[in-house]
């Protein structure tokens, strides 16, 4: 079984998440996509929204696309969540082959600040999520020696592991979680931006009324 991570806070899940995350799994034959819901990500805001609030709204989201699939493995493990430990286990539940993960260029950006990258990127295959019109270089963000474990075939880097390193082109899309919160805060509709069934929850819950930090009274 091929099984792909698309992870994210998902404060909250929108149309262009899904939307992506199904390319992901069209593109390379996914069986499976988990997504994979981040409990406290170290390089960006806490976020607005609970966990348990944040994974129910994946849950309601993906219910229309078979290949995706809410994961609460980040949010129920004890301790720092490094995306090392997380693909580890992805990785023990399939069977031990190699899985797919896909990345925001900002975070792959980021990759060297990362719980032992080299290991991620020896087991992963990574697919780095690009917008039309924007080049990525693979090389630039890695570890110190990294790149030398990797030989270019066309546009794909393959891992002396037998890991690869690739771009995926995906459509544009106009929205944001943080768009999404702003908007509820104004009393602006929503409903084109998340499926209805997180437009429910989010109206239901009364989720991003009030800015962080403040409580209705």
């Amino acid at each position: 079984m091929k099984i792909g991570i698309f992870g994210g806070t998902f404060d909250p899940i929108h149309v262009g998440h899904t939307r992506v995350a199904q390319e992901f799994a069209d593109a390379f034959g996914l069986d499976r996509v988990l997504m994979m819901v981040a409990a406290n990500p170290p390089h960006r805001e806490p976020p607005v929204a609970s966990p348990r609030d944040r994974l129910k709204m994946v849950e309601l989201a993906v219910g229309q696309f078979p290949a995706l699939e809410a994961s609460s493995l980040e949010l129920d493990r004890e301790g720092p969540s490094y995306t090392l430990d997380t693909v580890k286990e992805v990785r023990r539940t399939a069977g031990g082959g190699l899985i797919w993960m896909a990345l925001g260029g900002d975070a792959f950006a980021l990759i060297t600040s990362w719980y032992h990258p080299e290991e991620v990127l020896a087991c992963t295959h990574v697919v780095v999520l690009t917008r039309p019109g924007y080049a990525v270089d693979l090389m630039a963000p890695l570890p110190a020696g990294a790149a030398a474990r990797y030989t270019r075939d066309g546009e794909i880097y393959f891992h002396e592991s037998g890991a690869t390193l690739r771009t995926l082109q995906v459509s544009p899309v106009d929205v944001s979680s943080s768009m999404i919160r702003e908007a509820v805060l104004r009393g602006e509709n929503i409903q084109d931006l998340v499926s209805e069934e997180v437009f429910q929850y989010i109206q239901r819950m009364g989720l991003y009324r009030h800015q962080p930090g403040t409580r209705e009274e």
